[in-house]
């Protein structure tokens, strides 16, 4: 009978030594955290990814109005010049529009003429000045709560050419 308990009590520790080492060994355990931490990380990296999209097409939409006013300052009564001055200076973005205005007003910024058909009645001088908008349409890769699924980024450039 003692042998029979020493036999059962034997194959017992041998199964509890398999089931330790089992339990003791970490090989793969890395790729299981591994596949449990990845699809968090690229969740969080998507809206860093956008946000970094939405900078780059603010600057782009900037620089192009930019472009389009200085375009401007050198032909001030050339709009066409300035719009496709300022579409070119976005070449990188796509469905860019942009509007191109020039005009008179007094040196206080009152009493603005449209494409200074007329002078402005001015207490001191008059100015010209060449007004660029650029606008982008811009759709983030996902939608966001409390965030619209498409806007626009616009800018708009105002210079002072020259004047009386």
């Amino acid at each position: 009978m003692n042998e029979a308990r020493y036999a059962k009590g034997a194959a017992m520790r041998n199964e509890n030594a398999h089931l330790r080492r089992i339990l003791a060994d970490a090989e793969g355990a890395s790729f299981v955290e591994l596949a449990f931490v990845l699809p968090l990380f690229l969740f969080m990296l998507i809206p860093v990814v956008d946000v970094g999209r939405a900078f780059y097409a603010a600057i782009e939409v900037a620089s192009a109005a930019h472009a389009g006013a200085m375009y401007g300052v050198e032909n001030s009564s050339d709009t066409a010049g300035m719009v496709l001055a300022a579409k070119s200076g976005a070449s990188n973005l796509s469905n860019v529009s942009a509007t191109a205005a020039y005009g008179c007003e007094c040196s206080d910024g009152t009493s603005a003429i449209s494409s200074c058909t007329s002078i402005p009645s001015c207490t001191y001088n008059y100015v010209t000045y060449v007004d660029v908008t650029v606008t982008s349409p811009y759709k983030p890769v996902l939608g966001y709560p409390g965030l619209p699924s498409s806007m626009n980024i616009t800018r708009e450039l105002r210079l002072r050419v020259g004047g009386d």
